[in-house]
């Protein structure tokens, strides 16, 4: 959909591509965009650099998240102003201890802490992506540690019982204030 924005991802890998040729993409899911990205891909002969599987279950994106160095998701402002929240696969991506590569868009700072548990860049910014997606590839282990702390950042601040015990909070201190 407009707001992921698959296609400046696509950009970006392309930029990734010319510096790094053995680096691989692949975009999970399906939507109104497949067509126009898939046709990027073929335009840009990239067809064996990145791969479109489709949908997938939670259980094999969780296989997928096993075997990459990063996540990314350039999301943006739709141009009907439709936008993230907080992404629940960026969330589910720190959470599998992986460096996340996106955007300063909607919620995504508030999970995603630039230079320490992945990367962002401005929304439309695609040479700006396509750096950060390098410095991943140029420095594994820092995109090692940078995981490490993704998945501490997302156990610690966004797990269901941090979100239950502050939502007790605002209740009782509801009740307390009648």
């Amino acid at each position: 959909v407009d707001k992921k924005a698959p296609y400046y991802t696509i950009l970006a890998f392309k930029e990734v591509v010319e510096k790094f040729p053995l680096a691989h993409l692949k975009v999970i899911g399906d939507g109104p965009l497949m067509n126009t990205c898939e046709n990027l891909v073929k335009h840009f002969n990239l067809q064996d650099r990145i791969i479109f599987p489709g949908i997938m279950s939670s259980d094999q994106i969780m296989d997928e998240m096993k075997k990459v160095s990063g996540f990314i998701q350039h999301s943006i402002e739709a141009a009907n102003g439709d936008s993230e929240g907080t992404p629940v696969a960026i969330l589910e991506a720190g959470a599998a201890g992986l460096p996340v590569i996106s955007t300063y868009h909607a919620g995504i700072p508030d999970v995603v802490i630039h230079n320490e548990t992945g990367y962002l860049s401005q929304e439309h910014d695609v040479n700006e992506m396509a750096a950060n997606i390098c410095k991943i590839i140029e420095h594994p282990e820092e995109a090692r540690k940078m995981g490490e702390k993704a998945k501490k950042r997302i156990q610690e601040k966004f797990s269901l019982d941090q979100h239950i015990d502050i939502l007790n909070k605002v209740i009782i201190q509801a009740i307390k204030s009648r």
